[in-house]
């Protein structure tokens, strides 16, 4: 049996997976593409909408920040940035916590975690201290949640997992545009205090979604995982691998840019409050959509990693639109209305395929490993992208159209990079078929 990574994967070990997998198939309850397999589906769509709904509408709370800590934009973005960054950047460590302790514990944990961090974010009053725990132990919590609650799915999805992949993730793009007004509403009602209390109210019920998860499972994944950190590294220590992390660096740097700074850009544009949120919200509902349309896509056969890297380049081409200056108020909304469709349609079948473009760089025993340290690289780039943009911000003469291009630009290449990788359609590799797809 040929190792698809160099050769560093033991063929003994493949043996021994496959009569775990076999065990995992004639567990009661746990049938593959049938049965409780939906019921994990429900539960990893769910906690999406929860843990990164919230997370990507992390820029409503910008505003109201800016007000209250005297217009720091530097400081104020950086909160967003290392939410957003830290749920990618804890990524390995999210990933070793799940083969260690199964993704029940971890997703439980992860959720007390994020509740705890966005919780004391009502409490304190300091900006800095609001970077700690909204940002960096809320952030890691929601990593907790989110490395698992997709890595299941690849335990209980064989012939339908890229369309259960994909319909997880059109639980985020359905929480960015609910959590959006949810929080405006929130903000609006009891400030800003009262709805950091709300947003870890609606965290705190993922802790309920990870108690529907069987224990069965969790012992089988734990028997699953007995491979070296040096196996590990093995499996991702090729070119195509790190081109991927590099995609996913420049990717999260862009990000962070156009969602935490969009409502404050909206507004430096003539649009008020309200309609800035709308904005966000688009960019939700047309996420979500995006990441329906990449159901019928898996159907069909495509190639799932062209796909992955023509929208990263067309989202990235977008952001760049956006600068375009329009002269009336109301023209301005709805081309940035229109532009925000776009993008969200994008950026939505994109990231529907970004944990089966990595299954197709490594087998299904290192997914977690490997979809972590993908993640750690996007998440730096997050955290990157706040203070590159203040800093172009400034540079550029107090307006967002310079960190905008720039991220746009960053999105381009980082599409591009990808494409070498993916020029042959393959189906995501599984542990027991070990074949050498990106050759």
């Amino acid at each position: 049996m040929k190792s698809s990574l160099d050769g560093s994967v033991a063929s003994s070990y493949d043996v021994e997976n496959e009569k775990l997998n076999e065990a995992h198939l004639n567990t009661p309850g746990h049938s593959v593409d049938e049965g409780y397999a939906w019921v994990i589906l429900a539960i990893s769509f769910f906690v999406n909408f929860a843990g990164l709904g919230i997370a990507f509408s992390a820029g409503v709370y910008t505003p109201v920040l800016l007000e209250e800590f005297n217009g720091k934009k530097e400081a104020v973005g950086l909160i967003g940035a290392l939410y957003i960054g830290f749920i990618f950047f804890a990524g390995p460590v999210s990933g070793y916590f799940t083969n260690q302790f199964g993704h029940r514990a971890t997703i439980i944990g992860g959720a007390l975690l994020a509740t705890l961090g966005v919780a004391l974010g009502a409490a304190v009053s300091n900006v800095w201290l609001l970077c700690v725990t909204v940002g960096v132990v809320g952030g890691s919590g929601t990593s907790m949640i989110y490395i698992p609650s997709v890595t299941i799915l690849a335990e209980y999805f064989h012939k339908w997992k890229a369309v259960a992949f994909t319909i997880s993730a059109v639980g985020i793009g359905t929480g960015t545009l609910v959590m959006p007004l949810y929080l405006k509403w929130a903000i609006d009602q009891y400030g800003r205090r009262g709805a950091y209390l709300m947003t870890a109210g609606v965290i705190l019920q993922v802790v309920v979604a990870g108690f529907l998860i069987d224990r069965t499972q969790t012992q089988i994944q734990n028997r699953k995982s007995n491979f070296t950190l040096k196996e590990q590294f093995a499996s991702i220590c090729n070119w195509k691998f790190i081109s991927f992390l590099a995609n996913n660096f420049l990717f999260g740097l862009s990000t962070t840019i156009v969602f935490v700074f969009l409502p404050d850009y909206a507004e430096l544009k003539g649009l008020t409050k309200i309609q800035a949120v709308y904005l966000v919200s688009i960019i939700g509902i047309s996420n979500a959509v995006g990441r329906l349309l990449n159901i019928p896509i898996s159907l069909c056969h495509c190639n799932n990693g062209i796909v992955y890297a023509i929208t990263c380049a067309l989202s990235g081409v977008v952001v760049c639109v956006i600068n375009i200056p329009v002269s009336e108020n109301e023209k301005t909304f709805i081309f940035l209305a229109f532009a925000c469709l776009m993008y969200g349609l994008m950026f939505g079948i994109q990231l529907a395929n970004l944990v089966v473009v990595t299954n197709y760089l490594c087998q299904d025993r290192f997914l977690n490993f490997a979809l972590g340290i993908a993640m750690m690289f996007n998440g730096t780039g997050s955290i990157c992208g706040s203070p590159v943009a203040a800093y172009f911000f400034t540079v550029g003469g107090e307006s967002f159209e310079l960190p905008y291009y720039i991220a746009g630009g960053v999105t381009i290449i980082a599409g591009l990079i990808i494409l070498p990788l993916v020029h042959k359609r393959r189906q995501p590799q599984t542990s027991i078929e070990l074949d050498d797809r990106l050759e």
